[in-house]
This record gives structure tokens, C-alpha cells and sequence, in this order.
């Protein structure tokens, strides 16, 4: 029997908000309250949901690394913040100058660059390197993932910016030379407030048997 074939444990999904306001309201959330640990069954739950994501063939290729221990978060964090600091500005600093939006966003990515380490938990997808478009099967289980954790009132956030110069955090973690990571994830209750992102109608995003054609609007 194929692992893929072996009998899993299924977990009965407990009370929260229903899939769609989980889908309206998962918005990024850099500031979480590092003093509130994420319960060991909601932990769990977020990662069988992880699991449900589909992917080629039913391949499951991606392994999650979960970081709780807190010497480890702190090294994790300040290397990322290396990476985050000098790409945020490099990219964003002139531009917060004169845009008071793109000054609010470099402030919040700053802001998780500086306390990312605090984060109660960090999630770490991880996948074999050189597999030709395996980010098929890690995204959709990410973003699984926190739409889970926002059914259960915790907060996350998608960054990739350490790739830029990820061998540090493989070297912290011990993840060997032939796995490649894709995202840190930090994971906790958030300081902020649940709301809808702001994001382009979909009648401005969307076309209609040609390219160009634009869906009616309701």
C-alpha cells in the first residue's frame, strides 16, 4: 500500500465562521499576540486542512515544518529580518516618501520583519527542489491553511521574502540541500481586526470567451 493509500486520522472539524466568511476575511495579519500559544488541536486542524489541498496525481509533496521553540523563532526571525529589511526599503522606501498608502504598508512589513520571532508559531512549507511547477501543490494547501486558521480566530500571513537568501533558516532548521522552503507563516492571534482586503471588482479582472470582453455586470 502507497502511503498515499494509508488510512489517515480524520479530525472532525469543530465550530467557526462558515468557508465564505473565512474566504472574505483572511486578510494578512503582521501583528500577532506573542503571549497566546495556538492550542495543540487547532495546530492540527489547520494542518489537516493543509492536507486536503490537491495536487498532481495525488503526489502530497509538501512537508510543513512547524517552529514552536522559541530559541528557534528568535534565530528564524532575525533571519529573516536581515533579508525583509534590506528588501522593503530597497523597494519601498522612496515610494512610502510620497504615497502615504505605500508608507503604511512598508510600516506593517516592517513591522513583522522586526518581530517575526514572536510569533507563537511558524509555518513552513517545504518541497522537494527542482520539481517542475510543484508550487501547484504548495500554494492552494497555504492558502488552505489560513483560511483554517482564520475559521478558528487565528491570524497569519503569507511572506517568501527570505528566499531571497533562504540557507540561513535551512541551515537553523537542519532542511537538507535538495528541499527547497517557499514561505514563512507566521501563526497566532492577532492584534488587528478581521475585515475584507481591498481588492479590484471582478468585473475589472475578469473576461468573457475572448481576451478583452468583459463580464457583464450583475
Amino acid at each position: 500500500m502507497s502511503s498515499a493509500d494509508a488510512p489517515r486520522v480524520r479530525i472532525p472539524p469543530p465550530s467557526g465562521v462558515d468557508a465564505l466568511e473565512a474566504i472574505w476575511t483572511t486578510r494578512a495579519m503582521r501583528r500577532l499576540d506573542p503571549l497566546r500559544p495556538v492550542p495543540d488541536e487547532d495546530l492540527r486542524l489547520i494542518l489537516e486542512a493543509a492536507s486536503m489541498a490537491p495536487s498532481g496525481g495525488n503526489s502530497q509533496p509538501v512537508r510543513w515544518l512547524v517552529v514552536r521553540d522559541a530559541e528557534l523563532r528568535r534565530r528564524v526571525g532575525e533571519a529573516y529580518r536581515g533579508v525583509a529589511r534590506r528588501t522593503f526599503l530597497t523597494n519601498y522606501e522612496e515610494a512610502a516618501r510620497k504615497d502615504e498608502s505605500v508608507a503604511r504598508l512598508l510600516a506593517s512589513a516592517l513591522h513583522l520583519a522586526d518581530h517575526m520571532g514572536e510569533a507563537p508559531l511558524l509555518l513552513i512549507p517545504c518541497a522537494p527542489a527542482g520539481r517542475i511547477r510543484i508550487e501547484g501543490a504548495v500554494f492552494p494547501a497555504i492558502q488552505n491553511l489560513m483560511i483554517a486558521a482564520r475559521a478558528r480566530g487565528l491570524g497569519s500571513t503569507l511572506t517568501s521574502v527570505h528566499r531571497d537568501d533562504e540557507q540561513p533558516v535551512k541551515d537553523i532548521l537542519g532542511i537538507p540541500a535538495d528541499i527547497q522552503t517557499f514561505a514563512i507563516i507566521p501563526v497566532g492571534y492577532p492584534r488587528g481586526r478581521w475585515g475584507a482586503p481591498s481588492r479590484l471588482p471582478v468585473t475589472e479582472t475578469t473576461y468573457l470567451d475572448r481576451w478583452g470582453e468583459p463580464l457583464p455586470r450583475p
